[in-house]
Formats: structure tokens, C-alpha cells, sequence
């Protein structure tokens, strides 16, 4: 396939999952719709997330979506962060503070 191809490939998909996207808004009372705005936002922040993206710019080849759920990890490194707070802004320490310098 050549680039081409595939640019218009993506473009028939995109435009066919903003068709289904549209219609389905539609369908909603009027009173139910979505602002416009964040309509709009949330599906391209749906390409984003599908590998678009608004120049030649790729998709780093060494990132991929998680595997595996890693809320433990998270909530792990939530706690981390939180343990250290109190060391990074202890108000007799010279330098960094959260509030800004003494």
C-alpha cells in the first residue's frame, strides 16, 4: 500500500467514525446534545489516541498501551509521591519549597 493509499484509507475511517459519532449525537434530545466544542475536542482527542496526529510527527515505536492493568502501580506511585512530599517542602530546608522560596 502506498502512503497514498493509506492517507486515504485513514481519512475514509476517520471520516466514517465522525459520521457514526455525529449521528449518534443526533439521536440524543436536543436538550441531552453535547456542547459542540467538547464534541469536538473528544473526538479528536479519539484520533489522538488512535495514532493521529496533526503532522508527519509518529508515534514513538517504544511506547504502547499498557499490557495489563496497572492501577496497582499507579496507586503505588501515587503513595510515593506523597511520602516525599512532606521532605521536599519542609519549611527549615534551604531551597525548594512548594510555596515557593523563604
Amino acid at each position: 500500500m502506498t502512503s497514498a493509499e493509506a492517507l486515504r484509507r485513514a481519512i475514509r475511517e476517520a471520516s466514517q467514525a465522525l459520521a457514526r459519532r455525529v449521528y449518534e449525537r443526533d439521536q440524543l434530545a436536543e436538550d441531552e446534545r453535547p456542547d459542540p466544542y467538547a464534541f469536538a475536542l473528544d473526538y479528536l482527542n479519539a484520533q489522538v489516541g488512535h495514532g493521529w496526529r496533526p503532522t508527519n510527527a509518529q508515534r514513538n515505536p517504544w511506547t504502547s498501551t499498557p499490557l495489563r492493568d496497572n492501577s496497582e502501580t499507579t496507586k503505588r506511585g501515587a503513595e510515593l509521591a506523597r511520602q516525599a512530599l512532606p521532605r521536599k517542602s519542609d519549611a527549615d530546608k534551604e531551597g525548594y519549597h512548594d510555596a515557593g522560596p523563604v
